[in-house]
């Protein structure tokens, strides 16, 4: 009997990753449904049978992260995708973010998801496959004020992405980013607890939907970038950014001695 491919989703237990750890379940996959809340993690279990599989962790805590994927991967015998979702967000100025908050996040955002991919490695090298998927948001390319912490947080996490699928290609493992604009998630209702406009709002299912058509090969002329994943009423402001910053915002300056 072949064997189900085995996905790990962070920050399964709503939102973007419930939604993914679902379509993931209907693709085929065994899923390692990771989160901080064991209730929503079990619910989705309850879906899913035994395609679901639940681990409790927070991503805060790298040790732990680290001791669930490489059992995981002991256990099963391979680890087939991760989907780093899992993570935090707060609004909060530069005067009003000390050292020990903006570390907080970034602990969350950047060091749980490297965490992440630095148990799976051995394994996607060893079976010469592997497939990293790594939900991050807009403001790693344009931040709303007071995402001091919460955007380079997020900026971080695609440069582990442009990392692995550099040193992962040669190996087989592709890696992306993935970066929606406003979704509907319990997180994002907290931010903006009055909402945002439909025509600006996608739902997590429609992510989710990216996410998995990264993982089926969908996109992998786009493997080590990031794709921004937008409605139509707000595309036409990202490529206004992309017109105004060509090249990412990088400016080459020729110095001579």
């Amino acid at each position: 009997m072949q064997q189900r491919p085995v996905a790990l989703v962070t920050g399964a237990g709503s939102g973007i990753g419930a939604a993914t750890a679902n379509r993931l379940v209907a693709t085929g996959h065994d899923v390692v449904a990771v989160g901080r809340r064991p209730e929503p993690l079990e619910a989705l279990r309850a879906d899913h049978g035994e395609a679901i599989e639940v681990c409790p962790a927070d991503l805060a805590d790298a040790e732990r992260v680290v001791h669930v994927v490489r059992d995981v991967a002991a256990r099963r015998g391979r680890l087939d995708v991760v989907v780093n979702n899992a993570g935090d967000a707060w609004q909060a100025g530069i005067e009003d973010t000390d050292p020990a908050r903006f570390r907080s996040l970034v602990e969350v955002n950047l060091v749980g998801p490297a965490a992440v991919v630095h148990a799976a490695w051995p394994t996607f090298l060893a079976q010469r496959r592997g497939c990293i998927v790594n939900v991050s948001s807009l403001a790693q390319f344009d931040p709303f004020p007071g995402f001091f912490a919460y955007a380079p947080s997020k900026a971080g996490l695609h440069l582990l992405t442009v990392v692995a699928a550099n040193e992962g290609g040669p190996h087989g493992v592709r890696a992306f980013t993935v970066a929606p604009g406003v979704v509907d998630t319990p997180l994002h209702r907290r931010l903006v607890p009055d909402g945002v406009d439909d025509a600006f709002r996608l739902d997590a299912d429609t992510v989710a939907g990216l996410v998995v058509a990264c993982v089926a090969g969908v996109h992998d002329d786009a493997v080590g970038t990031t794709l921004a994943a937008v409605t139509p009423a707000v595309a036409p402001f990202v490529r206004d950014w992309m017109d105004r910053n060509p090249n990412g915002g990088v400016r080459i300056m020729e110095l001579h001695r």
